[in-house]
């Protein structure tokens, strides 16, 4: 009974550790997304300035 109970909580364990593994996964790519997004609108805006664009 206790193997089992020992079992099923490192199983837990390496699910939680899953979890927060891809939740800071998807902050970072959120993240990393912002920024691209906001390098492109300075790079419009200057093209814009500029009349290229």
């Amino acid at each position: 009974m206790t193997q089992a109970i020992m079992t099923l909580e490192r199983a837990v364990s390496g699910i939680e550790a899953k979890s927060l593994n891809a939740s800071r996964g998807v902050r970072l790519a959120i993240g990393v997304g912002i920024v691209a997004a906001s390098y492109a609108v300075v790079v419009i805006e200057g093209l814009h300035g500029a009349g290229i664009v």
